[in-house]
């Protein structure tokens, strides 16, 4: 059962997460806010089966890959309790849907107060696996939240990548809340991502995952489909993974990917001619530069 919210400041040297770490909601957003230079945020929603630990190093290791590529800004990392059993496998999803008001509470409310008083922050949002459930559920909730739903917050750049949810439901109605609050969705997909494959006998009755099939046909010119299957055949097989599946936590440790993502969160050049994709077929491909 998801219990109350802290925020906590570690510095990038420290590995154990400690009471001392906690500061209060006024100081966590100063942190942010406070750098004259500081333009953009990223905020991370893990999938399931992490340990505080594994939260922690994954941060780390997502913080190293951005700034590797040039990344300036901060990144935030919402920790969510996942007992190792997928959200979507469960009978009862209230757990679920209790994370996902929390961070509409915790995380969107800030973010939707401070663009309401000219705030300069570019927001970003990334989520792995089912943490794309985690943040559909949270826009689908802000829309039915008095503090979210009378402001006019708006993510810059949402990046799902091995999105446990299904494609259908980000359909231009059923995704209305998701597109209504962001200015651009990338979904990376993988066609070869046994984890979210419909023959897996815990998944009998769920449909096929956007994060294997990719988008729907129907969805607004704000969304875009990277299809990664070729590329993860051809080099991603052959990626060291430390945590995860291959085939769906590839993504973390392919240097392509992250140049891919520095250049989708930084929106400088078009969803087209971003150099780490080609266009084949009407579709966008990743690809070895």
């Amino acid at each position: 059962m998801p219990g109350k919210v802290n925020y906590l400041i570690l510095e990038d040297a420290e590995s154990d997460p400690k009471p001392d770490h906690i500061v209060s909601e006024k100081d966590f957003l100063s942190s942010l806010t406070s750098p004259a230079e500081l333009r953009d945020v990223v905020i991370f929603v893990h999938g399931t089966d992490y340990t505080i630990g594994e939260v922690l190093d994954r941060h780390k290791h997502i913080k190293a890959n951005l700034q590797q590529q040039g990344y300036a800004g901060e990144l935030i990392s919402f920790d969510w309790p996942s007992n190792g059993m997928p959200l979507l496998y469960l009978d009862d999803r209230h757990d679920a849907k209790m994370t996902a008001m929390i961070l509409v509470k915790s995380g969107i409310t800030l973010l939707a107060k401070q663009q309401g008083r000219g705030c300069i922050l570019n927001v970003h949002a990334m989520a792995h696996s089912s943490g794309a459930y985690i943040i559909q559920e949270s826009f689908n909730d802000s829309e039915t939240t008095r503090s979210t739903a009378e402001v006019n917050w708006t993510l810059s750049q949402l990046i799902l990548f091995g999105g446990d949810v299904s494609s259908d439901s980000l359909s231009v109605t059923r995704g209305e809340s998701v597109y209504r609050h962001c200015n651009r969705l990338t979904n990376y997909y993988n066609p070869h991502d046994a984890v979210l494959a419909i023959s897996n006998a815990k998944r009998a009755g769920f449909k096929n995952r956007v994060g294997r099939i990719g988008l729907p046909s129907d969805v607004p010119p704000k969304a875009v489909d990277v299809h990664c299957g070729d590329y993860y055949k051809a080099h991603g097989v052959n990626l060291e993974v430390r945590k995860g599946k291959p085939s769906h936590a590839w993504y973390f440790y392919s240097d392509v990917w992250w140049k891919d993502v520095y250049g989708t969160l930084m929106g400088n050049d078009d969803r087209n001619v971003i150099a780490s994709r080609v266009l084949r077929d009407g579709k966008l491909f990743i690809q070895e530069v």
